[in-house]
């Protein structure tokens, strides 16, 4: 078998097209022979059904002569059938012989019962029947020779069987020829599939356009083609941004260990600790966040089922936060969720970082539980991070959230991340079932993130509990 995907499929058994049609073809003769024997048994049963009532009618007119009177030695007899008259003790009165040298001869079985039979080698349908008359008991023979009848027959079953042959050989080539015309948009698919590789993703397999199964598979593969042309551009542009990102820390470590190099014993070498460490640190922080999002994007395990409360997440990392801005926590209650606490917390880091970041001089977090989830009334924990800053333009608020993304408005390079913390904030929201949004804030009247996570309607009574303790 070649190697080769773009050779054509050779005709062995192994093809589709040679299966479909030896399939197809089989199942046509055997049905058609099937029909052929039973077509040739039924006009057999046909004919010699006629001949036997015509038979019965010769006997019933020649009953109703002698029963009116006339003498079974010189009754008129019927022309249509070999028609012969026994007396009662099995002799021939009336018709001509069935041969030269034999006449009908009644006969008695091993059970006593009477029949008629005509000897020799020939076999006709006999048909006959005794009448009473005033002479004795006769009988009334009516034979028809088979002779004309199996001719018939067996001229309609040479016909049939040389006739099927060429029926059969016609299917087999019309199937061969269906199957391929059916096969070749499959072809012309394979051909352009092995033809793409990772530097034309943008190609695409020929659509038949029949609305068929193979046109469904051919929309398929393009729909396909294109989740990967997506996924392989937007690998590539990660790639990209993370060497681009991560070239900038090492090139500042190395620049300010060359300077300090260069002025030597007069250089302040605790202040070049200082900025190595740091950027040593922001690398670090890039590095994990690239490897949490590699992690993320892996095929996800399942959550850990345990609870956790998200309001003493929140108010751990405002603990951890104070000395950087004001943050009011008038609005948070409890708020009990399932999943991974680890990620959890990274989505509530990442959420205060952001909003820091950018605000002025106070942020405002709020958390409860309330009724009304998306599109279901379900119970969800609701998170709110606001801010005072600038805010974020309706335009922009979906492209926050993809990777190495970082607006103009006050998010200078030296000042933010790398853009990585809000990309990891919706792949851990999404793993969870929930959402985050971004809004206006009314409150301090710059950005408000919204995080929706759901809660199992098993979690909710423990959640109003809390709720009632907390109260």
């Amino acid at each position: 078998m070649s190697n080769d995907p773009t050779a054509p499929v050779t005709h062995s058994l192994r093809s589709l097209r040679v299966r479909i049609t030896l399939a197809s073809t089989l199942a046509f003769a055997i049905a058609v022979g099937a029909a052929a024997v039973l077509l040739v048994a039924a006009v057999r049963t046909s004919v010699e059904d006629r001949i036997r009532a015509d038979s019965n009618h010769a006997i019933s007119t020649v009953k109703s002569r002698i029963e009116a009177g006339a003498s079974p030695e010189s009754v008129s007899l019927p022309v249509t059938v070999d028609f012969y008259v026994l007396d009662p003790r099995g002799h021939l009165v009336a018709g001509r012989p069935w041969s030269r040298d034999t006449e009908p001869v009644v006969v008695r079985d091993a059970n006593g019962d009477e029949h008629v039979v005509m000897p020799g080698d020939r076999r006709p349908i006999v048909v006959y029947e005794r009448v009473r008359t005033q002479v004795g008991t006769v009988t009334l023979v009516a034979a028809s020779p088979l002779e004309e009848v199996s001719r018939s027959v067996d001229a309609l079953a040479r016909a049939l069987w040389l006739s099927i042959p060429a029926l059969v050989v016609a299917v087999a080539l019309l199937a061969w020829w269906l199957v391929g015309r059916a096969l070749r948009p499959v072809h012309a698919m394979r051909t352009a599939l092995a033809t793409i590789s990772g530097a034309s993703m943008d190609r695409r397999v020929p659509e038949p356009g029949s609305g068929d199964e193979v046109d469904q598979l051919a929309r398929t593969m393009n729909s396909m083609l294109e989740r990967l042309e997506h996924a392989t551009e937007r690998q590539r542009r990660f790639v990209s941004d993370a060497s681009h990102e991560l070239r900038s820390p090492v090139a500042s470590i190395r620049a300010t260990v060359e300077v300090a190099q260069r002025r030597g014993p007069d250089a302040d070498w605790p202040d070049v600790a200082r900025r190595v460490l740091a950027d040593d640190e922001r690398l670090e922080r890039m590095v994990d966040d690239l490897l949490e999002l590699a992690r993320l994007d892996e095929t996800p395990e399942a959550l850990p089922d345990t609870h956790v409360d998200l309001d003493d997440i929140v108010l751990e990392e405002v603990s951890r936060l104070t000395d950087r801005a004001t943050i009011l926590t008038d609005r948070v209650s409890a708020g009990r969720v399932r999943g991974s606490r680890r990620q959890l917390e990274r989505v509530v880091r990442n959420l205060f970082d952001n909003a820091i970041r950018h605000a002025r001089s106070t942020v405002a977090v709020s958390l409860g539980t309330e009724r009304g989830g998306p599109g279901d009334g379900t119970t969800i924990v609701r998170l709110t991070v606001d801010d005072d800053g600038p805010g974020i333009s309706e335009a922009d608020r979906e492209r926050v959230f993809e990777r190495f993304t970082r607006l103009q408005e006050g998010r200078g390079r030296d000042a933010g991340g790398a853009g990585l913390g809000l990309a990891m904030v919706r792949a851990i929201v999404d793993r969870h079932g929930g959402t985050v949004t971004i809004e206006a804030s009314e409150r301090l009247g710059g950005a408000r993130f919204v995080v929706d996570l759901p809660v199992n309607e098993a979690d909710s009574g423990d959640t109003a509990e809390a709720e009632h303790l907390d109260t």
